[in-house]
């Protein structure tokens, strides 16, 4: 596998606060700066895709590592919320919890442990200064 890895987007102003940002030809979709920050109302903004970002690689980071165990998961449902907030004069996120519902036939205790390397190793949480932790539900 190599080491080195490029992801890359594009995005066209259209006016204001509004852009659209594009992925080639797999998605694209219109964004906005939040209404806390005067943008318009209706956009998803790039502070929910920081917060996304971190929720999505959890799910991916948990499903990679659950079929490498042979752990069977029915189902996953999740929540995720940021902190945004003013630390030295500077807004950033200090704290993204993910909160996973995890529903399987398979060991708990080997889920739990799962949970607790996505936590640790999950390659978006590491690449953030935010403290992002899971609260896990597993039944």
């Amino acid at each position: 596998m190599e080491d080195k890895f490029l992801f890359s987007n594009t995005l066209k102003w259209n006016s204001g606060y509004q852009a659209t940002m594009f992925f080639g030809d797999k998605a694209s979709f219109e964004f906005a700066t939040p209404p806390e920050f005067h943008g318009p109302e209706g956009f998803i903004s790039p502070e929910e895709l920081f917060v996304a970002s971190a929720h999505a690689c959890a799910l991916t980071t948990f499903i990679a590592r659950t079929k490498k165990a042979g752990i069977n998961i029915l189902s996953y449902e999740s929540s995720a919320e940021g902190t945004l907030e003013k630390v030295e004069g500077v807004r950033r996120f200090t704290t993204i919890v993910v909160k996973p519902r995890i529903k399987t036939d398979g060991d708990k205790e080997t889920v739990k442990e799962i949970v607790k390397q996505v936590e640790q190793n999950a390659l978006v949480f590491n690449s953030m200064k935010a403290d992002v932790t899971i609260d896990a539900i597993i039944e």
